[in-house]
Protein backbone atom coordinates (compact mmCIF):
# COMPACT_ATOMS: atom_id res chain seq x y z
CA UNK A 1 0.00 0.00 0.00
CA UNK A 2 1.24 3.48 -0.89
CA UNK A 3 0.16 6.84 0.52
CA UNK A 4 -0.55 10.20 -1.05
CA UNK A 5 -0.85 13.63 0.57
CA UNK A 6 -2.49 16.23 -1.63
CA UNK A 7 -4.71 19.26 -1.62
CA UNK A 8 -7.92 18.70 -3.57
CA UNK A 9 -11.35 20.19 -4.17
CA UNK A 10 -14.34 17.87 -3.86
CA UNK A 11 -16.18 17.77 -7.18
CA UNK A 12 -18.87 15.22 -6.37
CA UNK A 13 -19.97 12.83 -3.63
CA UNK A 14 -21.98 9.64 -4.12
CA UNK A 15 -23.41 7.56 -1.29
CA UNK A 16 -22.12 4.01 -1.28
CA UNK A 17 -23.30 1.12 0.88
CA UNK A 18 -24.65 1.83 4.33
CA UNK A 19 -22.23 4.51 5.45
CA UNK A 20 -19.51 5.11 2.84
CA UNK A 21 -19.06 7.95 0.35
CA UNK A 22 -17.33 7.80 -3.04
CA UNK A 23 -15.64 11.07 -3.94
CA UNK A 24 -14.51 12.70 -7.15
CA UNK A 25 -11.63 15.04 -6.30
CA UNK A 26 -9.51 17.47 -8.28
CA UNK A 27 -5.88 17.76 -7.21
CA UNK A 28 -3.37 20.24 -8.66
CA UNK A 29 -0.73 17.50 -8.67
CA UNK A 30 -2.82 14.37 -9.25
CA UNK A 31 -5.59 15.56 -11.55
CA UNK A 32 -9.04 14.01 -11.11
CA UNK A 33 -9.00 11.33 -8.43
CA UNK A 34 -11.62 8.86 -7.21
CA UNK A 35 -11.61 7.90 -3.55
CA UNK A 36 -13.80 6.21 -0.97
CA UNK A 37 -14.34 7.57 2.53
CA UNK A 38 -15.36 4.59 4.61
CA UNK A 39 -17.88 5.26 7.36
CA UNK A 40 -18.11 8.96 6.46
CA UNK A 41 -21.90 8.96 6.86
CA UNK A 42 -21.87 7.42 10.32
CA UNK A 43 -23.00 9.62 13.19
CA UNK A 44 -19.94 11.15 14.77
CA UNK A 45 -17.67 10.65 11.75
CA UNK A 46 -14.86 13.21 11.73
CA UNK A 47 -14.91 13.35 7.93
CA UNK A 48 -18.59 14.34 7.48
CA UNK A 49 -18.75 18.00 6.45
CA UNK A 50 -15.16 18.02 5.20
CA UNK A 51 -16.25 16.03 2.14
CA UNK A 52 -18.97 18.32 0.79
CA UNK A 53 -18.74 19.36 -2.89
CA UNK A 54 -16.78 22.58 -3.25
CA UNK A 55 -14.65 22.08 -0.13
CA UNK A 56 -10.88 22.47 -0.54
CA UNK A 57 -9.08 20.16 1.85
CA UNK A 58 -5.71 18.51 2.36
CA UNK A 59 -6.28 14.79 1.97
CA UNK A 60 -4.29 11.81 3.15
CA UNK A 61 -5.08 9.00 0.72
CA UNK A 62 -4.07 5.35 0.60
CA UNK A 63 -3.67 3.43 -2.64
CA UNK A 64 -4.24 -0.31 -2.46
CA UNK A 65 -5.02 -2.92 -5.10
CA UNK A 66 -8.41 -1.50 -6.10
CA UNK A 67 -9.20 1.39 -8.43
CA UNK A 68 -10.36 3.66 -5.61
CA UNK A 69 -8.08 5.51 -3.24
CA UNK A 70 -9.07 5.39 0.43
CA UNK A 71 -9.44 8.60 2.44
CA UNK A 72 -7.44 8.33 5.67
CA UNK A 73 -7.96 11.94 6.78
CA UNK A 74 -9.02 15.34 5.50
CA UNK A 75 -8.20 18.80 6.85
CA UNK A 76 -10.20 21.74 5.49
CA UNK A 77 -8.19 24.53 3.85
CA UNK A 78 -11.15 26.54 2.52
CA UNK A 79 -14.76 25.47 3.03
CA UNK A 80 -16.26 28.06 0.66
CA UNK A 81 -19.05 28.10 3.22
CA UNK A 82 -20.88 31.01 1.59
CA UNK A 83 -21.89 28.70 -1.24
CA UNK A 84 -24.09 26.69 1.14
CA UNK A 85 -26.22 29.53 2.49
CA UNK A 86 -27.95 30.27 -0.82
CA UNK A 87 -29.73 27.93 -3.21
CA UNK A 88 -28.66 30.18 -6.08
CA UNK A 89 -24.99 30.03 -5.11
CA UNK A 90 -25.18 26.29 -4.61
CA UNK A 91 -26.57 25.71 -8.10
CA UNK A 92 -23.99 28.08 -9.61
CA UNK A 93 -21.19 26.23 -7.78
CA UNK A 94 -22.58 22.94 -9.08
CA UNK A 95 -22.11 24.27 -12.62
CA UNK A 96 -18.44 25.00 -11.85
CA UNK A 97 -17.85 21.56 -10.38
CA UNK A 98 -19.63 19.78 -13.23
CA UNK A 99 -17.53 21.66 -15.77
CA UNK A 100 -14.31 20.34 -14.23
CA UNK A 101 -15.72 16.87 -13.62
CA UNK A 102 -16.85 16.39 -17.21
CA UNK A 103 -14.26 18.31 -19.23
CA UNK A 104 -10.92 17.84 -17.48
CA UNK A 105 -9.21 14.49 -18.21
CA UNK A 106 -8.35 12.27 -15.23
CA UNK A 107 -4.61 12.55 -15.82
CA UNK A 108 -4.63 16.34 -16.32
CA UNK A 109 -2.88 17.64 -13.21
CA UNK A 110 -3.05 21.42 -13.61
CA UNK A 111 -2.32 23.88 -10.78
CA UNK A 112 -3.86 26.57 -13.02
CA UNK A 113 -7.16 24.69 -13.22
CA UNK A 114 -7.15 24.01 -9.49
CA UNK A 115 -6.56 27.62 -8.49
CA UNK A 116 -9.03 28.90 -11.12
CA UNK A 117 -11.71 26.66 -9.61
CA UNK A 118 -10.83 27.76 -6.08
CA UNK A 119 -11.00 31.44 -7.05
CA UNK A 120 -14.38 30.96 -8.74
CA UNK A 121 -15.81 29.18 -5.69
CA UNK A 122 -14.42 31.90 -3.45
CA UNK A 123 -16.01 34.69 -5.50
CA UNK A 124 -19.36 32.88 -5.60
CA UNK A 125 -19.19 32.50 -1.81
CA UNK A 126 -19.20 36.24 -1.25
CA UNK A 127 -21.04 37.89 -4.16
CA UNK A 128 -24.75 38.60 -4.37
CA UNK A 129 -26.90 36.32 -6.53
CA UNK A 130 -27.65 37.64 -10.02
CA UNK A 131 -30.95 37.82 -11.84
CA UNK A 132 -31.51 34.82 -14.09
CA UNK A 133 -30.48 31.16 -13.97
CA UNK A 134 -27.44 30.34 -11.78
CA UNK A 135 -25.73 28.59 -14.70
CA UNK A 136 -25.59 31.99 -16.44
CA UNK A 137 -23.97 33.76 -13.50
CA UNK A 138 -21.06 35.82 -14.88
CA UNK A 139 -18.65 34.09 -12.47
CA UNK A 140 -19.67 30.70 -13.89
CA UNK A 141 -19.30 31.92 -17.46
CA UNK A 142 -16.01 33.67 -16.70
CA UNK A 143 -14.68 30.49 -15.14
CA UNK A 144 -15.71 28.43 -18.15
CA UNK A 145 -14.15 30.84 -20.64
CA UNK A 146 -10.90 30.97 -18.67
CA UNK A 147 -10.91 27.18 -18.38
CA UNK A 148 -11.03 26.96 -22.19
CA UNK A 149 -7.85 29.04 -22.23
CA UNK A 150 -6.11 26.93 -19.58
CA UNK A 151 -7.15 23.71 -21.35
CA UNK A 152 -5.96 24.87 -24.77
CA UNK A 153 -9.45 24.95 -26.31
CA UNK A 154 -9.96 28.70 -26.49
CA UNK A 155 -11.30 29.64 -29.93
CA UNK A 156 -9.74 32.40 -31.98
CA UNK A 157 -11.54 35.63 -31.05
CA UNK A 158 -9.42 38.44 -32.53
CA UNK A 159 -9.39 37.56 -36.24
CA UNK A 160 -11.15 35.28 -38.70
CA UNK A 161 -10.31 31.64 -38.09
CA UNK A 162 -10.48 30.94 -41.84
CA UNK A 163 -8.76 33.84 -43.60
CA UNK A 164 -7.17 35.80 -40.75
CA UNK A 165 -9.02 39.06 -41.40
CA UNK A 166 -9.75 41.22 -38.37
CA UNK A 167 -12.48 43.22 -40.16
CA UNK A 168 -16.24 42.70 -39.73
CA UNK A 169 -16.21 39.60 -37.52
CA UNK A 170 -19.85 38.55 -37.66
CA UNK A 171 -20.04 34.77 -37.16
CA UNK A 172 -18.63 31.91 -35.07
CA UNK A 173 -17.71 28.30 -35.80
CA UNK A 174 -16.20 25.96 -33.24
CA UNK A 175 -15.29 23.57 -36.06
CA UNK A 176 -13.43 26.30 -37.94
CA UNK A 177 -11.74 27.39 -34.72
CA UNK A 178 -13.29 30.72 -33.81
CA UNK A 179 -14.84 33.91 -35.15
CA UNK A 180 -15.44 34.43 -38.85
CA UNK A 181 -15.48 37.51 -41.05
CA UNK A 182 -18.32 38.50 -43.37
CA UNK A 183 -16.66 36.78 -46.32
CA UNK A 184 -16.25 33.47 -44.46
CA UNK A 185 -19.42 33.60 -42.36
CA UNK A 186 -21.13 30.83 -44.30
CA UNK A 187 -19.06 28.30 -42.33
CA UNK A 188 -20.59 29.34 -38.99
CA UNK A 189 -23.56 30.91 -37.22
CA UNK A 190 -24.27 34.61 -36.54
CA UNK A 191 -22.31 36.15 -33.67
CA UNK A 192 -23.78 39.05 -31.74
CA UNK A 193 -21.35 41.91 -31.14
CA UNK A 194 -22.18 41.97 -27.41
CA UNK A 195 -21.42 38.24 -27.10
CA UNK A 196 -18.09 38.65 -28.90
CA UNK A 197 -17.12 41.54 -26.64
CA UNK A 198 -18.18 39.66 -23.51
CA UNK A 199 -15.98 36.68 -24.43
CA UNK A 200 -12.98 38.97 -24.82
CA UNK A 201 -13.78 40.91 -21.65
CA UNK A 202 -14.22 37.78 -19.54
CA UNK A 203 -10.77 36.63 -20.57
CA UNK A 204 -9.19 39.95 -19.64
CA UNK A 205 -10.96 40.62 -16.35
CA UNK A 206 -10.61 38.87 -12.98
CA UNK A 207 -13.59 36.78 -11.91
CA UNK A 208 -14.57 39.32 -9.28
CA UNK A 209 -15.30 41.76 -12.15
CA UNK A 210 -17.16 39.22 -14.29
CA UNK A 211 -20.51 41.01 -13.92
CA UNK A 212 -19.10 44.13 -15.55
CA UNK A 213 -17.41 42.09 -18.27
CA UNK A 214 -20.51 40.12 -19.25
CA UNK A 215 -23.78 42.07 -19.47
CA UNK A 216 -27.06 40.22 -19.07
CA UNK A 217 -27.94 40.30 -22.77
CA UNK A 218 -24.70 38.48 -23.70
CA UNK A 219 -24.79 35.65 -21.16
CA UNK A 220 -26.84 33.11 -23.09
CA UNK A 221 -24.65 33.67 -26.15
CA UNK A 222 -21.45 33.17 -24.14
CA UNK A 223 -22.84 29.95 -22.73
CA UNK A 224 -23.62 28.77 -26.27
CA UNK A 225 -20.09 29.46 -27.52
CA UNK A 226 -18.60 27.57 -24.57
CA UNK A 227 -20.99 24.69 -25.27
CA UNK A 228 -20.11 24.58 -28.97
CA UNK A 229 -16.39 24.46 -28.18
CA UNK A 230 -16.78 21.68 -25.61
CA UNK A 231 -18.93 19.68 -28.00
CA UNK A 232 -16.42 20.14 -30.82
CA UNK A 233 -13.31 19.21 -28.85
CA UNK A 234 -14.61 16.77 -26.25
CA UNK A 235 -18.04 15.64 -27.41
CA UNK A 236 -19.38 16.93 -24.07
CA UNK A 237 -22.65 18.72 -23.35
CA UNK A 238 -22.90 20.02 -19.80
CA UNK A 239 -26.06 18.85 -18.06
CA UNK A 240 -26.45 22.23 -16.41
CA UNK A 241 -26.38 24.10 -19.73
CA UNK A 242 -28.94 24.52 -22.48
CA UNK A 243 -28.47 22.14 -25.46
CA UNK A 244 -26.18 23.45 -28.20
Amino acid sequence: MTFLETDAIVLRTVRYGEADVVLSLYSPTGGRLSAIAKGARKTGSKLGGRLQPGVWATFSLARGRGALLTVRSASVVQAHAGVWISGYRLRAASSLLETVLRTVPEDDASPETFHLLSRALGVLSTTAPQDGPPRLDPVVLGFQVKLLLVSGFLPRMDSCAVCGSSELLVAFSAHAGGVLCRTCQGAGEPLDVAVHQAMVQLLGHPLVDASNACPREARLGVERIVGLVLQEHLGVTLRSATPV
